[in-house]
């Protein structure tokens, strides 16, 4: 009788790497580097060429204008004023988004001829940038005086 041998059929060749840790080493490196562009920047302030960082939105928004209205009462107090309901508007209509300044002139204008002659309507109203907001009406003033 033979005795039979096994010669180990899964056994892999010293020093050589297999195909899945390859892949796992390839995604691992890709992975890392795709996440340590914003982390360099986002959390240690590193910016480089090499590293780069990662913005979800760049643009949408920029130019939309962020308003607020108030009214002065007979008693001289300020309480904001809702746009829509006194210009009759729609919430879901075209007044919901004020895309530029002459959107927001024509809203005071309009604001101020429903209010009446001689209405004190304050407007805060800023401007999204790239570099942030910019103010571009404060409420120091009457905005119907104009």
């Amino acid at each position: 009788m033979a005795d039979i041998v096994s010669i180990g059929v899964g056994a892999k060749p010293a020093g050589r790497v297999s195909a899945g840790r390859l892949r796992l080493t390839a995604f691992v490196a890709i992975a890392g580097f795709m996440i340590a562009g914003p982390v360099a920047e986002q959390v240690f302030g590193v910016q480089s060429a090499w590293l780069r960082s990662w913005t979800m939105f760049s643009a949408i928004g920029v130019g939309v204008i962020d308003a607020s209205f108030e009214i002065r009462q007979p008693d001289d107090r300020f309480i904001p004023l809702d746009r829509f309901e006194m210009l009759g508007a729609p919430r879901n209509g075209k007044l919901k988004w004020i895309q530029n300044r002459e959107e927001l002139a024509s809203v005071i204008k309009r604001l101020c001829t429903v209010a009446g002659q001689g209405a004190d309507i304050r407007v805060r109203a800023r401007q999204a940038t790239r570099s942030g907001w910019q103010i571009i009406h404060s409420d120091a003033e009457n905005a119907c005086a104009n």
